[in-house]
């Protein structure tokens, strides 16, 4: 002790016996020159925050508007008329399919065509003659003439005569509606562009088959068109997290061509059926990206995304670090955050609200300039309502902060 120390510790022993004033006057001593009127503790002043929640998903980019031509008819590719990367207008010709097979077919039935048409013309024909027969015997009958076997043979024979010419009428229709349907087959085989873009793959060669699928065969896809002024990204959100997204929220995209540049998109659709990839269950979520001309984007890249789930608005908000959970009962869940009120510590209850990896917001139980002990965390733990603190003003590092607990 230094000499004040030493000169109130024998005041002390004057007033008390050496049995009794030890125990009392060297702690009070010690206490009084340690230098510390209270916990030290980090505080901050509780104020409104942007608070930015997030979801983290993967997937790729893709072209807001892709076109994947196939095959409609069964033919050999005859000739090829653009190539990989070429800008194409709507309706122009891509490529043509050999049409020999559908040109026979044509051939056959503008024959039928003209042949149901010479037999109308026959039925008529004997139509006419079977009802001047018909006329005729019915004057012949009623001038007795003739029996009336003769009659009804003879107008039997025109009912027949009226019911071939429909039969051979209807005949001829369907003739028409096969060679309309056979000049259409034809028309097939050539392939013109939907809609104006570039060709951004072309797997089929000229002599190839194509054949009319949707399956991963060869022959199956033609080309793909697609407009490359507008893309957009498609991620998979896992189904615990997709009941948070919401069409129009913002988000932050990174290409893998660009790693450090962050793509501003928004959400604006959410798949209604998952996607079941071994046991996991995801929702495909697709986000509008505004991406600078600049940008080499392509349809295809790998691509991560930030889905912000707040509006971004800002909110009173404290450290994540300074809100303290606990559990009084069995599932159920208690958070509040201690008050440096003057120099003592409060315990207040809290409401909490939307988080992210820095801030939580506070609904209820402080309010705007409350000043919030944020930590050290494990002076939170053993922090009592009413217990004295003082506020550091150097924060040391993880590990003189360890020590320093130890010493408390």
């Amino acid at each position: 002790f230094n000499d004040t120390a030493t000169t109130e510790i024998y005041t002390n022993l004057n007033t008390l016996s050496l049995h009794d004033a030890l125990p009392i006057a060297i702690p009070l001593t010690v206490k009084r020159f340690s230098g510390k009127s209270g916990t030290p503790v980090d505080v901050i002043v509780a104020a409104e925050q942007e608070v930015k929640p997030s979801i983290l998903a993967s997937g790729t980019l893709a072209y807001k508007v892709e076109v994947n031509l196939t095959a409609e008819v069964t033919a050999r590719v005859r000739s090829i008329a653009v190539q990989e990367g070429d800008t194409v207008q709507e309706g122009q010709l891509l490529l043509r399919l050999d049409p020999e097979t559908y040109n026979a077919i044509i051939a056959r039935e503008e024959a039928s065509v003209r042949q149901n048409r010479i037999n109308i013309d026959r039925q008529r024909a004997v139509l006419a003659l079977r009802k001047q027969q018909y006329e005729r015997s019915q004057k012949l009958a009623t001038a007795k003439l003739i029996d009336q076997n003769r009659l009804d043979e003879d107008r039997n024979q025109f009912v027949v005569s009226e019911a071939d010419l429909r039969s051979s009428e209807e005949a001829l229709q369907r003739s028409l509606a096969v060679l309309s349907d056979a000049r259409e087959q034809r028309a097939k085989t050539e392939i013109r562009a939907p809609i104006s873009g570039r060709i951004v793959s072309l797997p089929i060669k000229a002599g190839e088959v194509a054949i009319p699928s949707t399956a991963s065969l060869a022959g199956a896809q033609l080309m793909k068109i697609a407009d490359v002024s507008a893309i957009q990204a498609e991620v998979k959100v896992d189904e615990a997290d997709v009941a948070k997204i919401t069409l129009g929220q913002r988000a932050d995209v990174f290409a893998a061509a660009y790693p450090d540049t962050a793509l501003v998109g928004k959400v604006e659709r959410i798949a209604l059926t998952p996607t079941v990839e071994g046991q996991g269950r995801s929702y495909k979520v697709t986000l509008a990206i505004e991406a600078p001309s600049a940008l080499q984007l392509r349809s295809g890249m790998s691509a991560r995304a930030i889905i912000f789930l707040g509006d971004g608005r800002k909110q009173l908000s404290v450290p994540v670090e300074a809100v303290v959970t606990e559990t009084p009962e069995k599932n159920v869940v208690k958070k509040f955050i201690w008050v440096d009120d003057g120099g003592k510590a409060r315990k207040r209850a809290i409401a909490t609200g939307l988080s992210d990896d820095r801030w939580e917001a506070i609904d209820s139980g402080i309010a705007v300039n409350d000043r919030v002990i944020t930590g050290p965390a494990k002076t939170l733990r053993r922090l009592r309502d009413g217990d004295s603190v003082t506020e550091r003003k150097n924060k040391p590092t993880s590990t003189e902060e360890g020590t320093d607990g130890d010493d408390e």
